[in-house]
């Protein structure tokens, strides 16, 4: 059976006077409907009240976690640190000798001082060191080389020059050299034997 807009409108309207009739005749369904009316827009009113500081608590929900992870990097940081810390104390005495070995600077005088040294230890006489140019003080230039070059002139007997030789191989720090001289000069019945270091070179960085 087909039903037309008009019986659709009928029983509609028969239905809202049937629920005002009973709402109006019954107190209980009137109390249950008006406490359902009351629950409902609370509901509705309060979901529109707490929406911001549900936003808000998100909000400070994700700062939250987020500086969480801040906190975590951190730590691994300085956890990193501690560790870095740890070995370079373990190791700078290494480190002190390397820097010794190879120095930031030149270092001529700190060189020469060493030489000389040397040179008393193995019973030999230093007659003259001759050092090239060397930036002592001051930003080294890019087009350096990085190394000192130096020249020596001694004079002691053949064991000791000898001696002095090796020692300058093993010196700390490394010394290289090209061309060693020796002659020897006889004053009276003494004969001394020269030796001359020409173009040594160290490094430096």
């Amino acid at each position: 059976m087909t039903t037309t807009w008009r019986d659709r409108y009928i029983r509609s309207r028969y239905i809202i006077q049937k629920t005002i009739r009973d709402y109006n005749e019954k107190p209980a369904l009137r109390a249950y409907l008006e406490i359902f009316l009351t629950m409902a827009a609370i509901s509705l009113f309060g979901i529109f009240a707490i929406r911001p500081t549900i936003i808000t608590i998100g909000k400070l929900l994700q700062e939250i976690k987020a500086k969480e992870q801040t906190i975590n990097t951190m730590k691994e940081k300085i956890n990193n640190l501690n560790a870095a810390r740890d070995l370079y104390n373990r190791e700078s005495d290494k480190i002190d000798l390397v820097s010794e070995a190879i120095p930031k600077e030149p270092q001529p005088d700190i060189l020469a001082l060493q030489l000389q040294e040397l040179s008393m230890s193995d019973n030999i006489s230093l007659h003259g060191m001759t050092i090239e140019d060397a930036k002592i003080l001051g930003e080294i230039s890019p087009d350096d080389d990085k190394t000192l070059t130096f020249s020596l002139n001694l004079s002691g007997d053949f064991f000791s020059l000898v001696k002095f030789g090796e020692d300058i191989e093993n010196l700390r720090r490394p010394v290289k050299f090209d061309r060693i001289q020796i002659s020897s000069t006889r004053i009276g019945e003494v004969s001394t034997l020269n030796m001359s270091f020409e173009n040594l070179h160290t490094p430096y960085y």
